[in-house]
């Protein structure tokens, strides 16, 4: 038996590779992989970490086919994990399986969802529901995505499965000189403000208090013109998007974060990420349905938000100090979230072997 996995995200983005590695080197404990991967380039697929037993999958229509196949002889499904919408064009695919899904599961197949965040509450969350329910295991890696589709668990992000070790990230002496500063760069649909002159000034003098020097990184490469920009105006170093390669960008961002105290962002996986490098992620939350906020505390890791405008000088630093003091804390709170994924992986695999498609 293959799992059949989807790991299809942003071409540009470190965190859909990240997120997606720490669920396929899981499920790869299980039993061997079947990846589609589409029409990534091999810069991307670097991200996904496939080994040699691995069978990635490029075309289309042999995707479809062999998840029919597999499907209909009961075989073992796992969904994309990551973020989805509950949008009309997204239950059009969901209801496309609805009858592969109701074969697999009479013919002792297993289907999962894992592990996944929901943007907003729509009427389409009641047809995608309708479907997950035939999988054997749902999870949500926040409450809010959770209490949106009214079922399944809440489980953490995948990508705080990766990272450095845990006595790393307990380890309460290794140096950490930088505050790392991740900015969103607005699109044409969805416009965003760049930071101000206050903001700025605001940035700089925490990290002055702090006796921290920004860097300012880019997970995105849409991100890197707007890190070259901020790093020019708070007068420290850039980690641009130096090139299309998943794997060497991510090495970069890790090494930065691994030299930080605090990271503060926008960019869910930026915080992710970093905190599993043992950087203290403070989220600049955009309102209460943020989804950075809401992933962190989806692992356990709360009160570290403050206001993407940073219109408080004095509750930023609040925060911030309360975050800093509160670090071991945090760390085991990712440390936990490793457990928690471990535990989750374990209680599929039971399930498989008691249907005796494994030993």
């Amino acid at each position: 038996m293959r799992i059949l996995a989807s790991a299809v995200g942003q071409y540009d983005n470190v965190g859909d590779t990240v997120l997606r590695r720490g669920f396929l080197d899981h499920l790869r404990t299980i039993a061997p992989l079947r990846v589609y991967i589409g029409d990534k380039t091999d810069d991307y697929v670097s991200g996904l970490g496939l080994q040699p037993g691995d069978i990635p999958v490029r075309d289309s229509r042999e995707w479809r086919s062999e998840v029919s196949k597999e499907l209909l002889s009961g075989g073992f499904y796992a969904f994309d994990t990551g973020e989805t919408e509950v949008e009309r064009a997204f239950a059009k695919r969901y209801l496309k399986l609805a009858p592969l899904l109701a074969v697999n599961r009479l013919r002792g197949g297993t289907a999962v969802q894992l592990g996944v965040g929901v943007r907003a509450s729509t009427p389409w969350r009641r047809p995608i529901g309708t479907v997950l329910r035939m999988c054997d295991m749902v999870s949500w890696r926040d409450e809010k995505s959770r209490d949106m589709m009214g079922f399944g668990a809440v489980t953490p992000d995948w990508a705080f499965a990766l990272g450095s070790p845990d006595d790393f990230l307990r380890d309460p002496d290794h140096p950490r000189p930088r505050l790392a500063i991740a900015f969103r760069q607005g699109l044409s649909h969805m416009a965003r403000d760049k930071p101000s002159d206050e903001w700025v000034a605001t940035v700089r003098r925490t990290a002055d208090r702090l006796g921290l020097e920004p860097i300012v990184v880019a997970q995105i490469e849409r991100d890197g013109p707007l890190a070259i920009e901020l790093a020019d105006r708070l007068g420290c170093e850039a980690l641009p998007w130096l090139d299309d390669n998943h794997a060497r960008q991510e090495e970069r961002l890790r090494a930065a974060y691994r030299e930080s105290a605090l990271v503060l962002s926008d960019r869910l996986h930026a915080v992710v990420i970093a905190a599993t490098e043992g950087a203290v992620p403070i989220a600049l939350q955009t309102g209460p349905m943020d989804k950075v906020t809401r992933t962190l505390e989806g692992a356990g890791i709360r009160r570290t938000s403050v206001p993407r405008e940073l219109p408080d000088e004095a509750a930023v630093q609040v925060t911030l100090d309360d975050a800093l003091a509160r670090r071991p804390e945090i760390m085991e709170a990712v440390v936990a979230a490793r457990t928690e994924l471990g535990r989750v992986t374990d209680q599929l695999r039971a399930k498989v072997r008691a249907k005796g498609k494994i030993a």
